[in-house]
């Protein structure tokens, strides 16, 4: 990243005017995108016979509306798209199911379900995500529909989300991505081979979903008959059966909030005569944000090893969140410091988080009577090598994450090069950093940066950093 002279008048003139068009562009550009996201593609079955039992069936429906209410109650609409388009066969009708008889009242969505689409007429870029709804019949028509296939494909691969709930997760049978499943490696979940049998079904049906799945390299999770069940690995969200529909729809909203979320890493090289002042500015900076309603995390730190480099981290949920704190008197004072008082601009980098922590999540923090360490390690992949540095944290970092010593442990992207990562790691104590670097799953991760970086050692990345805020504790 280029510096920038504060000293001089031009750059300033020119800047300023530079910040204004990017501004403006990215307000047209966000506008666009938010429209975009705010779609979610419903996919039901047109199948109506359960094999020759004689029985009717079709889509479950309490797996389309209890999700529905949780989607549409935070802003997203709902298209509806099946194999053939048109009216679509139910299974499960139940008015006495409030939200069932909700949706049933609302005459638009009546209609929409009333008149699915055709896949043909259905741009994926439309959509946020798509979600597959259960019912026996999609064991029928879902799974080899080519181009309900190509359309999931595609969301997917633009960074969206896919769910399913029961037998919907027959659609994700032939979805791939790179000529690889995508259940794939993943945990995955759906009606259960157990429940089949309980319904008696297990001999009608064209296939036992679990054992497809399991087939297909998913690493399947499941509870007992008729429990609530969600498993969510690498934006796939799968539910068991009808008792995880409103689940599904939870964790899949909580999913789309997390993409929107901005990342954002601040550092700062301060001047020795300023530093006192800079550290409070942060502090009151840090404190205002985390009391702001949209504000994830917020936290300042200095560099062990270069005191006078202070970073601030955020996470927002999303930009215009951001951008409404900046106004705020503690976000000015901090700007205007920083004009003021520093030679060079501060270095940011916008970051991806690829295995997001919630709220609740960031804001956990050490004891009273730990000696917290905190480290964040820049790594500068090969070309080519990225894919496996992601794949192998994504095996560590859940197991990790359940060890004692762990506050926080995170690994994002930087944004504008899909070569650079950046790990934060919080720990209780040495201890438990020293632990970690023992932790069996962790090996590949450090024989990766011992092998796979652009310029070794990865040491020379690595910075070790001491809280100025909140300096909250357990």
């Amino acid at each position: 990243m280029k510096t920038i002279q504060y000293n001089s008048i031009a750059q300033k003139v020119l800047i300023v005017a530079l910040c204004a068009f990017m501004t403006i562009t990215a307000s047209v550009k966000a506008k666009k995108s938010d429209s975009m996201k705010k779609k979610i593609l419903f996919v039901v079955t047109n199948h109506e016979k359960k094999g020759n039992t004689g029985e009717k069936t079709g889509f479950y429906f309490s797996e389309v509306t209890h999700p529905w209410d949780v989607l549409t109650s935070a802003g997203y609409e709902i298209d509806f798209v099946s194999p053939k388009g048109g009216k679509a066969p139910i299974e499960g009708f139940n008015l006495s199911d409030l939200i069932n008889k909700k949706f049933w009242l609302n005459t638009a969505y009546r209609q929409k379900i009333e008149n699915t689409l055709k896949p043909d007429s259905i741009n994926p870029k439309d959509y946020a995500a798509i979600h597959y709804a259960g019912g026996h019949g999609a064991l029928w028509d879902l799974p080899n529909n080519k181009q309900l296939t190509a359309i999931a494909s595609k969301i997917y691969e633009n960074n969206g989300f896919i769910s399913a709930v029961s037998h919907g997760s027959a659609g994700l049978l032939n979805i791939k991505l790179d000529d690889k499943y995508l259940v794939d490696g993943k945990k995955i979940n759906a009606f259960t081979n157990e429940e089949e049998t309980a319904v008696k079904l297990d001999k009608a049906s064209p296939f036992l979903l679990e054992s497809k799945l399991i087939e297909r390299g998913g690493f399947f999770e499941k509870s007992g008959l008729w429990q609530e069940h969600v498993t969510v690995d690498q934006r796939l969200v799968t539910g068991q059966n009808p008792q995880s529909a409103k689940a599904v729809g939870e964790a899949l909203l909580e999913q789309l909030m997390t993409s929107e979320t901005i990342a954002k890493l601040t550092m700062y090289e301060v001047p020795e005569n300023v530093s006192e002042p800079f550290k409070k500015a942060l502090k009151d900076y840090v404190i205002a944000s985390l009391s702001f309603k949209y504000n994830i995390m917020a936290e300042a730190f200095y560099q062990q090893e270069k005191p006078n480099i202070l970073w601030l981290i955020e996470r927002w949920n999303g930009k215009s969140q951001l951008e409404n704190f900046s106004k705020k008197t503690q976000a000015k004072a901090l700007q205007a410091l920083t004009e003021k008082s520093l030679k060079t601009a501060p270095k940011i980098y916008y970051v991806k988080d690829l295995e997001p922590l919630t709220k609740e999540q960031w804001r956990k923090t050490s004891k009273k009577e730990d000696h917290q360490l905190v480290i964040m390690l820049f790594v500068d992949g090969k070309k080519g090598t990225e894919q496996y540095f992601k794949d192998t944290y994504h095996i560590a970092m859940p197991q990790f994450r359940n060890e004692p010593g762990v506050v926080t442990y995170q690994l994002s992207e930087i944004e504008g090069d899909e070569t650079q990562f950046v790990t934060y790691e919080k720990f209780r104590s040495n201890d438990a950093f020293q632990y970690h670097l023992n932790f069996p799953p962790i090996k590949p991760v450090i024989e990766y940066l011992e092998t796979s970086i652009k310029k070794p050692p990865f040491q020379n990345g690595l910075h070790n950093l001491i809280e100025l805020a909140p300096m909250t504790r357990e």
